[in-house]
């Protein structure tokens, strides 16, 4: 609750939720029967084993929110979710609560949100594993979009980034394949002590993370399976929601705003496709898989010319067909062809093929196209294009969903059109959801039982959704008899235990959380990770949290700066003298400047400074806050 007339809102004059010293602090479960969502904005969470613990649950914001994570049983998490996607979760701040006791402690922790999501603009303090991830955060069945994280701040964390071994043929693990992009970089910052990893990658492919000079990880020993590609241009990171207010329905003229942003992006994104199209298998999957089915040994040395004139726009289907052919290619023209693509190098599934496929690929050369997975193309350009465009028209058309679920009447066709706009398995299933709401079965049906050809269910995926229709079964039968899940038989009540206990997939969550909800059963979610490697255990002191507790604070205006910006200011209680410290890219302290108020604003000019991005600092009583500035010429 905002306590002024101001808009926007002052930050000391929110009255703020506090949660302290609970299990969950805030739970939200979703057993798949009706599109929901929930919003959380510039609250205060100390000591919960779990701040926000969500599952099933899409399209959800935390927002501003401060987080000292407590911890149960070895374990403590700021933001939990499993089979979410459509967030918003920005410009929060995580660090141990400073009598926890020896465990792990972890700041946001993603698990399967299957499409489209950035972790943006938060800042981490402290913890065991600031930034986790598991399961299959990508879309659909495309590495290229999926999980970003940008312009995230770390300090004195043991694992910045961390995303979660895969077993193969057992459990999916991985994010989106390009952390930010030539033309933006990710603009993440990393621990300088106490760490042991910036980023971790333990999923199924290799990670291209786009960064500046300053920015990069400091040595090769704290990154695994990380390519650094450096970008020239900066990203300053603007707020995406802090700067006219949050709000969760949106007005007529932010919603045709919104929608000019889906509109113009996707034309982008739809033109850049078409090129990308235009060059993949020279735009013909199909006849070059034809051809290479047809080849005979005395064609080796065209088919071999061919494939080396459409690399590197070479597909996997391709490429694996091109290696089942050994009564064509020899190994060495086989190599030469998988050489030329090192796009799909990057992804382990690839790899395992060579590796595992009837005649396999000799270990050295298997190590040699290992070490050439870390090339850039132009297919790697495009799409990572792509992906920037994705997420763009993705945030804008989510910036429109949350907005419906919030609105007091629910307009459930338009809630549909948009995310079809959105696309994806994970919009499928909300749609289906919308019509479950609404007692139409015989629609959700018919999308249910699309989803295998529509997505090429296969293996694992196909069971999983035979446990979705399952759930979407009992479902039907409750609505016909006129039941609810608060009244299920003994025999319904044990198909849902072994759905939780036997599906990996969202059936297995849509069971726990009629389990949880209804009979207070709860599941151990604490991720699978380094042991104790990680533990903490010394009080760490977030002092942007404490001493924004007790009034620390600064902003400026204008950002990005020309010739001067101002920095509006307030100390901590009873304190009239402060510092606002001023660094450049690389760490130097370029500029100082003195507070001798409570409150104030101070001026700062930026005419003999260059361009580029910079770092203040205010530090008063032993407290600190800071933040970025760029200054353009």
């Amino acid at each position: 609750v905002c306590n002024s007339t101001q808009n926007p809102c002052p930050e000391e004059d929110y009255d703020k939720c506090t949660f302290t010293g609970f299990w969950s602090a805030i739970s939200a479960v979703n057993d798949g029967e009706i599109p929901l969502s929930f919003s959380v904005n510039r609250a205060d969470f100390v000591d919960n084993a779990y701040g926000v613990r969500t599952t099933n649950m899409n399209n959800a914001s935390v927002l501003f929110s401060n987080f000292e994570v407590g911890n149960y049983n070895g374990c403590g998490t700021g933001i939990y979710t499993d089979f979410v996607t459509g967030f918003a979760f920005e410009e929060n701040e995580f660090a141990k609560y400073t009598q926890g006791p020896q465990a792990n402690y972890f700041g946001i922790c993603i698990n399967n949100s299957e499409a489209v999501n950035d972790i943006y603009r938060n800042s981490f303090n402290g913890l065991s594993y600031a930034n986790h991830s598991d399961g299959k955060n990508w879309d659909n069945s495309n590495y290229e979009f999926g999980l970003e994280y940008l312009c995230n701040t770390n300090t004195n964390n043991y694992a910045d980034f961390y995303v979660a071994d895969y077993i193969p043929g057992v459990s999916n693990s991985g994010i989106q394949q390009s952390q930010g992009s030539q033309e933006l970089m990710a603009g993440n910052s990393f621990s300088l002590s106490n760490v042991t990893w910036h980023f971790y990658n333990g999923g199924e492919y290799k990670v291209d993370y786009y960064t500046d000079q300053t920015n990069t990880p400091l040595t090769p020993e704290l990154r695994y399976q990380v390519n650094l590609e450096v970008s020239n241009i900066e990203n300053t990171c603007p707020s995406h929601y802090g700067g006219s207010g949050v709000l969760l329905s949106l007005s007529p003229q932010q919603k045709t705003d919104a929608e000019q942003v889906y509109y113009y992006s996707l034309n982008d994104y739809n033109n850049t496709k078409a090129l990308y199209d235009s060059y993949i298998d020279g735009g013909n999957t199909q006849s070059e898989l034809l051809d290479i089915q047809t080849a005979q040994p005395s064609d080796m040395w065209a088919l071999r010319a061919q494939l080396l004139g459409n690399s590197p726009h070479l597909s996997l289907e391709v490429l694996k067909e091109a290696a089942d052919k050994t009564d064509v290619f020899p190994e060495s023209a086989l190599f030469d062809i998988l050489a030329a693509n090192p796009d799909e190098l990057k992804k382990d599934t690839l790899i395992s093929y060579l590796e595992n496929k009837e005649e396999p690929l000799p270990d050295y050369m298997i190590s040699l196209l290992q070490q050439l997975a870390s090339g850039i193309t132009y297919k790697t350009a495009l799409q990572k294009q792509m992906a920037d465009y994705k997420h763009t028209y993705t945030r804008a058309a989510n910036d429109i969903i949350r907005s419906i679920l919030n609105d007091t009447i629910m307009d459930y066709t338009e809630l549909r059109n948009w995310l079809d706009n959105v696309g994806g398995i994970t919009s499928d299933r909300q749609i289906i959801s919308s019509y479950l709401s609404q007692g139409n079965f015989t629609d959700a049906f018919t999308i249910a039982n699309m989803l295998p050809t529509l997505y090429e269910l296969k293996g694992n995926d196909s069971i999983e959704h035979l446990y979705y229709m399952d759930m979407l079964n009992l479902y039907q039968t409750l609505n016909q008899q006129g039941r609810n899940t608060h009244q299920l038989d003994s025999t319904e009540k044990a198909d849902i235990v072994y759905i939780a206990n036997n599906s990996t997939g969202i059936a297995s969550k849509q069971a726990k959380s009629i389990l949880e909800a209804v009979y207070n059963e709860y599941c151990n979610t604490c991720p699978n990770v380094d042991g104790t490697n990680g533990y903490k255990t010394t009080s760490v002191v977030n002092p942007n949290l404490l001493g924004t507790y007790l009034g620390l604070d600064v902003n400026v205006k204008p950002n990005p700066a020309r010739e001067w910006t101002s920095f509006e200011y307030s100390l901590t209680e009873q304190e009239n003298t402060g510092v606002i410290e001023i660094r450049n890219a690389s760490g130097t302290v370029v500029d100082v400047l003195k507070l001798s108020a409570n409150k104030g604003q101070i001026l700062w000019d930026t005419r003999n400074f260059p361009a580029g991005l910079y770092v203040y600092t205010i530090r008063c009583s032993g407290y600190s806050k800071s933040a970025k500035l760029v200054i353009s010429k």
